[in-house]
């Protein structure tokens, strides 16, 4: 049998999934590539391009790029994750487990 706060947990973060307009349907998934402004799933797409076709960024411009927030994960361990974006809101994982949920304008912490 699961652990009760598990569950609990599980359906706390569901509702507030749902709250914001989620989940990511199989349409959206498959047309990823219609909506290059989120990062929907990993490698971006079904295609696994690993690319956005966003052009405000070029070679002319890219050496005026600026950081404007940095995520401090708070981890005693190294860890790597591919962030998605659905919507504005960037999600990411630490480990053990944690999920994050930022705003992707400001990388305010919406949830953990």
């Amino acid at each position: 049998m699961k652990h009760p706060k598990l569950i609990l947990t599980g359906l706390a973060c569901a509702a507030v999934i749902v709250a914001q307009g989620l989940p990511v349907t199989y349409e959206r998934l498959l047309n990823a590539d219609r909506e290059p402004g989120n990062w929907l799933m990993y490698s971006g797409g079904y295609k696994s391009w690993r690319f956005s076709s966003l052009d405000q960024i070029n070679t002319k411009n890219v050496k005026n790029l600026r950081a404007k927030w940095l995520f401090q994960g708070h981890s005693p361990e190294k860890f790597e994750t591919t962030p998605l974006v659905v919507d504005g809101i960037m999600y990411l994982t630490r480990p053990e487990n944690d999920v994050f949920a930022l705003d992707a304008a400001t990388g305010r912490v919406m949830w953990v």
